[in-house]
């Protein structure tokens, strides 16, 4: 089983490069539908390569990977009540990923292929983001979650129960906001050796270790304060140590807004100070609703990328930002595709040769793309 770490116009041409190093190919994987959320690249029939996993209000469904050029649609389940929040995980620890998603999880039945997936409905919240992550240090996955229900806006983990069919009751992390952990907000910021959760404009710390006692600190606010829209205060969220100093910093991207900034805070004495780092430029009128680091150019350094949402007001554009200097203090833009609407993208190797490619989607239009990593040596 291969699970993806996220560490997700007119097209120049069928391949966009940059850095003399890279090259992307562009290809479709699919049209289909509105309103989607959800995505995973992971393996989800166990043939040792990525598929593509999506959903909706109440259905989900996913491209099993065949080729570049060849990508196949099934049905994977439907009922489960959410936004956009839904991540992969091995519920019931049988070698078949499963997916938790907002109030529901669906069990893999091992011929993901042929049958659609077991939906166990639970007393879980729907929600806007879902992270998959050892709260209280046991060994064993536990589940985030962040509710955007304006009568109930709240953050929480489950602790999954030995009986999976039991309901799955969640202990509270603190106040909710309409997005602000995943792809990966969470790790440990303070080095205590225990995981800290981070939502967007403040982190809780874990006091006890066991995620029963938690502490806020409201230290990740930008220059100028963050830019809430129509759906209140949303970002993107990464912790990982881009300074290579070997403590954790937050990357940050700014979405359903339509002026979107990607940023970062580094972290400094343990996370007793945070300092403020900005990547893409103050005003680029994009909405970035995606975020995934990875070594895109081969470098041995972690680059970003995100790309404009459905709230964006010029051009879409899915860019990387090249960690120029290494350690997050230079960066160099590169636009590597125009023109098409990029919500919930992720990154990953997907075509095992080496190299991190990207596939994305729009949040309405239906069109599913993938674009390939040609990195060159």
């Amino acid at each position: 089983m291969k699970i993806a770490l996220i560490i997700v116009l007119i097209i120049f041409s069928s391949v966009q490069s940059f850095g003399q190093k890279m090259k992307f190919e562009y290809h479709e994987i699919g049209k289909f539908l509105n309103r989607m959320g959800q995505t995973s690249l992971v393996d989800v029939d166990n043939d040792n390569d990525l598929d593509w996993v999506f959903g909706r209000f109440g259905e989900m469904y996913w491209y099993e990977y065949i080729s570049s050029n060849e990508w196949k649609l099934h049905e994977l389940g439907k009922g489960a009540k959410t936004d956009v929040g839904g991540c992969s995980i091995d519920v019931n620890h049988d070698n078949w990923i499963d997916f938790v998603v907002g109030d529901s999880w669906y069990e893999n039945t091992g011929k993901p292929r042929n049958e659609i997936f077991i939906l166990h409905k639970k007393n879980m919240i729907s929600c806007h983001d879902n992270v998959v992550v050892d709260i209280d240090g046991d060994g064993i996955e536990d589940i985030v979650s962040l509710s955007n229900d304006p009568n109930h806006s709240v953050l929480v983990w489950y602790k999954i129960p030995d009986d999976y069919n039991a309901n799955w009751d969640y202990s509270i992390i603190g106040p909710g906001i309409h997005g602000g952990i995943a792809p990966i907000g969470y790790g440990d910021l303070d080095n205590d050796n225990d995981i800290d959760i981070v939502r967007g404009n403040v982190w809780f710390e874990n006091l006890d270790s066991k995620g029963g006692k938690w502490e806020i600190h409201q230290t990740l606010v930008p220059p100028g304060g963050n830019r809430p829209d129509k759906f209140g205060l949303s970002l993107k969220t990464v912790c990982i140590d881009l300074d290579m100093d070997n403590d954790l910093d937050i990357v940050e991207a700014e979405s359903d807004t339509k002026n979107g900034r990607v940023f970062w805070f580094e972290n400094l004495n343990k996370a007793e100070t945070f300092v403020f780092h900005p990547i893409s430029d103050d005003t680029t009128n994009q909405d970035f609703h995606s975020l995934a680091l990875a070594d895109f150019d081969g470098d041995g350094d972690m680059d970003v990328l995100s790309g404009g949402g459905p709230l964006s007001q010029e051009t879409h554009k899915l860019i990387i930002w090249e960690n120029v200097s290494g350690d997050g203090r230079k960066w160099k833009e590169h636009v590597i595709l125009k023109g098409k609407r990029i919500h919930e993208a992720v990154a990953a190797d997907v075509d095992n040769d080496g190299d991190i490619d990207i596939c994305a989607k729009p949040w309405h239009g239906g069109l599913h793309i993938y674009l390939e990593n040609k990195l060159i040596d």
